[in-house]
């Protein structure tokens, strides 16, 4: 109770509106879910969730609009100091600036200690998840936090924007800054775990497991801003959780830091919007209709399970920075992230890529180089 009334205290001072210390019988008027070990929790209705994928994806088509230059599968294996500015180094190919924002997560520490003295470390640590099907997505309506500990919020039950219900993750800190595997060891932790804070989960519901890492810095906090002794770098390091909800702010705070540097004024004409991406789930039997004798190809259904049309998958290849491979349409469009995991869509999916690309189906990659679906 102690630690609960010093994050109402913290959120108050903070400026978050309407927190409410709750009972544990309260809480279950609220979510009928919620078990009975549950004996008080602080409530923040003014929270809410987001898709990362969306989020990310829609910064990333708006920065390119306004004339962002994107370079993919480009490392850099080095950065030099220079009498202005760094260069960057990516295999065979440098480039050179001013200034750099080293936004590298798990590799921020890397980047930082070429140009720096003093140094920063950074562990990875890994979270496993559980994701269960639409048809239990209702169990909570609200995202349910444990009381957070040294590690972490931990495990947390919560629906999704898409209607899915999300459990994890674990705190597992790892060396190798590449290990996303999941483990049955990890998955029983999260289940296990998640039961303290909601009865009857329908754990044979899951459709996928996955893990992540988080960048997290051994002072415990986030790194931001001009490192001292290389004028012109900029740290965005160590964001760990909550970084997702953070990173808006994030962006603003050093986008304003680089431009008093550069002495940048902001740029005269600014695109605020992006275009709309068409859903044909959220259309009504008139609205589908007109559009299908409009784009036929949205009469196509792809993906069964999140009711994908090829006219979905097509505009998310066309897109500002579009799709080229199968993670690619998936993270824009959902197709394959259903019950059946992409098991009846690959395929189809494939040849809408390979078409639209001008590629051969053995180019297509499921995410990234070197990860090509069939062989030969």
């Amino acid at each position: 109770m102690p630690s609960l009334e010093n994050l109402y205290q913290r959120g108050i001072a903070n400026g978050v509106e309407d927190l409410i210390l709750l009972s544990g019988d309260e809480v279950r008027k609220m979510e009928s879910s919620i078990s009975t070990e549950v004996v008080a929790a602080l409530y923040a209705p003014t929270s809410g969730i987001v898709c990362p994928f969306g989020l990310t994806i829609a910064l990333a088509e708006n920065a390119f609009e306004n004339g962002v230059a994107f370079k993919f599968n480009a490392g850099v294996t080095s950065i030099k100091k220079r009498s202005s500015g760094y260069e960057l180094s990516m295999g065979e190919k440098t480039i050179s600036s001013q200034f750099v924002v080293n936004a590298a997560g798990v590799y921020a520490d890397v980047f930082h200690n070429m140009v720096s003295q003093t140094k920063i470390e950074i562990e990875a640590r890994k979270g496993d998840y559980c994701l269960l099907d639409k048809t239990v997505g209702n169990l909570v309506s609200k995202t349910i936090f444990q009381l957070p500990t040294k590690l972490g919020k931990g495990i947390l039950v919560t629906p999704t924007v898409h209607g899915n219900l999300l459990i994890g993750p674990t705190v597992t800190p790892v060396i190798d800054k590449e290990n996303n595997a999941t483990t049955a060891i990890e998955l029983a932790t999260v289940m296990e775990k998640a039961c303290k804070s909601v009865k009857d989960i329908p754990f044979r519901q899951v459709i996928t497991a996955f893990s992540g890492l988080r960048a997290h810095e051994k002072s415990g906090d986030y790194v931001i801003g001009e490192i001292s002794d290389a004028p012109g770098f900029f740290d965005v390091a160590g964001i760990e959780s909550p970084g997702l909800s953070c990173s808006p702010a994030i962006g603003e705070y050093v986008a304003e830091m680089v431009a008093k540097k550069a002495s940048a004024a902001k740029k005269a004409v600014f695109k605020n919007t992006r275009k709309g991406v068409v859903k044909t789930s959220s259309l009504n039997a008139t609205e589908f209709s007109a559009l299908i004798k409009e784009r036929p190809e949205f009469g196509t259904m792809v993906c069964r399970c999140e009711n994908i049309t090829e006219g979905e998958i097509i505009d998310s290849i066309h897109r500002p920075l579009g799709a080229t491979t199968l993670d690619g349409v998936k993270r824009r469009v959902r197709a394959g992230m259903g019950l059946c995991q992409a098991g009846f869509c690959t395929a189809k999916t494939m040849e809408i890529l390979a078409r639209e690309l001008h590629l051969s189906l053995s180019d297509i990659c499921k995410n990234g180089p070197d990860s090509q679906v069939i062989k030969g």
